[in-house]
């Protein structure tokens, strides 16, 4: 097998960088945020080039880079076809969801289930989906480090940090989370959406070398000849549309899981509305659909050389649960030179970070605007004042993500990553979001046909964890009926736990919705919002003729740029000291990278006198 070069002092001061520009971006950008609708919306005119990317990079995570590196080595023609299936769910956000998401005219996501339904529906939606959510992010921070730790060799080390002694695993969980709570709760959206846009630009440079150098490596120097191999020495089998352990009905519930959620998942609703005109909404889609097939196949077509250059991958990792899901970096340990490893940990960190930070801010929207508002005012009798719910909405966003770094100390034992993903989100997608999809564009059923619809779909879900703890003769306690799998056959269809969940929640959540139609009477307040909303469902939400990007945006963009540059110059600067290994590839990294931060500088720039414009902070500020 290849040899191995792990990351040196070069690798580790480029992550150290990444890490203070995240936080650099979250001190700097509080200053945008004067109204909870600044710091939960952008104050609604989000650019829609930082929102598209956010929208798209926001689907990401370490998964990609560690989970889905374990599926394409096993699985190659299944993984291409996974993992680029949302190019259907974005075009159906073209013509359909992102032009009705905007039309909503929401502060927040799940102000929709108020207006749609009633105020008793948000409450039950938030403390269904407040817990699972929250325990995604753990999984997210958890799988962040698996690779991350190791790949920084502090995996087996021990720290004694005064009070308690955790080892270099751990730590980099505390750390990583912290790091990302800060930036997040400092910053709000427009923090979110400046990080988003570094974080795509960083998995990008990588991907894009990695591609070459994987191919050129298993061909011997020759990309032509390794392409050939591949075709030659591929596992039999290995080109096949399906998924090592994974039954036949896996695809059509992944297909449905997909539309859900890259169409009525909160996140997705917040880069919809946050931006100033409907049209824009379908460039972002229509852009996130091409960038959902292009991407991904910049890091699977890599990947896919594995099993010929690494056929023994459990030597190297023996420690792992699944070292399969170290393939990608283990690739990247063989052809990368030092500093491109170094943004390689910062690629997987900022793979995870774009997921999270947007968990974190949506959640935080919804406890603040949708649970902490209508309470305070329903006790004290007035609306608490904007600065107090932005130090709420901050708070919330805080323990979040200390709730989310104690559940990832707490993940460790449930399996692969991407097993345990998908098992965490089928617990409440599926229930939740079938009234939401079908909701959003049918609104013929009653107030309370959300609260039918949910209690039905999780009751079914948390019976079958039920039943899989005492199944499987486990202790009965809360993360073993949440998480411990379960494998049946019914009518001849054999399930895994995501599929059971996934069409339990479809089947039992979709049956009471659909039927609850038969009982529709409009009267009294839900009679007004819902006559309300499907006037502004009906009417389309164009922005003022000559809106111009606001100070913000323009802000946002130029630091944007700003970084992009001293990204690029810091690789420009490692080449020096790693031309004995690969380095002119830190070169070519770089000169990417300070290109477009250039452009986008010169872009800002170029619009600010065409239309005499000025981004400086005073006018923010103003």
């Amino acid at each position: 097998m290849p040899e191995l070069h792990y990351l040196n002092s070069l690798d580790y001061s480029v992550v150290g960088l990444y890490m203070l520009m995240i936080l650099g971006v979250g001190f700097y950008v509080s200053r945008f945020n004067r109204k909870t609708i600044d710091y939960f919306k952008g104050g609604g005119h989000i650019p829609w080039h930082l929102s598209a990317v956010s929208l798209f990079i926001s689907g990401f995570s370490a998964f990609m880079f560690v989970g889905a590196a374990g599926i394409t080595y096993a699985n190659g023609g299944g993984a291409i076809v996974l993992f680029t299936l949302a190019l259907f769910a974005y075009l159906l956000g073209y013509f359909i969801y992102g032009p009705l998401w905007r039309r909503t005219r929401l502060d927040t996501p799940l102000q929709f289930l108020t207006r749609r339904f009633s105020q008793g529906t948000t409450y039950i939606y938030t403390l269904l989906a407040v817990v699972p959510n929250t325990l995604v992010l753990g999984i997210m921070i958890y799988t962040l480090c698996i690779f991350s730790s190791t790949a920084l060799g502090i995996n087996k080390l021990s720290f004694d940090l005064i009070f308690f002694t955790i080892n270099g695993f751990e730590l980099s969980l505390l750390i990583t989370g912290l790091v990302i709570v800060t930036y997040t709760t400092l910053g709000g959206l427009w923090a979110v959406m400046v990080t988003d846009a570094i974080q795509f630009l960083i998995v990008f440079l990588v991907s894009l070398i990695m591609l070459p150098l994987a191919f050129s490596l298993l061909g011997d120097g020759s990309i032509v000849e390794g392409i050939g191999r591949l075709a030659r020495e591929a596992p039999e089998g290995y080109f096949k549309v399906e998924l090592e352990g994974k039954p036949l009905i896996f695809w059509p519930t992944w297909f449905i899981y997909i539309m859900l959620g890259y169409n009525v998942n909160w996140h997705i609703a917040q880069r919809y509305y946050s931006v100033a005109d409907e049209r824009d909404t379908k460039k972002m889609a229509l852009w996130c659909a091409g960038l959902s097939v292009a991407l991904p196949l910049l890091w699977i077509l890599p990947v896919l050389t594995t099993p010929i250059l690494f056929p023994n991958i459990e030597s190297l990792w023996p420690e792992l649960a699944k070292p399969s899901e170290a393939s990608f970096v283990t690739l990247a340990l063989a052809v990368l030179p030092h500093g491109m490893l170094g943004l390689l940990v910062a690629a997987i960190f900022a793979a995870t970070m774009s997921s999270t930070d947007t968990l974190f801010n949506w959640l935080g929207a919804v406890l603040t605007k949708d649970i902490y508002v209508p309470l305070s005012k329903s006790i004290s009798g007035k609306e608490p004042s904007e600065k107090t719910q932005l130090r709420v909405g901050k708070f919330f966003v805080g323990l979040l993500g200390i709730t989310a770094i104690w559940i990832a100390f707490n993940v460790q034992r449930f399996g692969g990553a991407f097993d345990v993903y998908i098992r965490a989100e089928s617990l409440y997608k599926t229930a939740l979001f079938i009234p939401v999809m079908i909701g959003l564009v049918y609104t013929k059923t009653p107030w309370w046909s959300a609260i039918a619809s949910v209690g039905a779909g999780v009751a079914g879900v948390i019976g079958v964890g039920i039943a899989a703890t005492m199944a499987n003769g486990v202790d009965m306690t809360t993360m073993n009926i949440l998480l411990s799998d379960l494998r049946v056959t019914w009518m001849g269809i054999d399930m895994t736990r995501f599929e059971i969940n996934s069409l339990v929640g479809i089947f039992f959540s979709g049956i009471v919705f659909i039927a609850s139609a038969f009982f529709n009477k409009r009267k009294g307040s839900f009679e007004k919002r819902i006559e309300a909303l499907e006037l502004d469902l009906q009417t389309p939400a164009y922005a003022d003729k000559g809106t111009k990007v606001g100070p913000e945006g323009l802000k946002a963009y130029r630091l944007m740029g700003q970084l992009a540059m001293v990204l690029g110059a810091f690789l420009i600067i490692l080449t020096i000291f790693t031309l004995d290994r690969g380095g002119w590839l830190n070169a070519v990294a770089g000169l990417l990278s300070l290109g477009i931060g250039t452009a986008v500088i010169k872009a800002v720039r170029a619009y600010e006198l065409k239309y005499h414009l000025n981004s400086t902070l005073t006018e923010i500020e103003q």
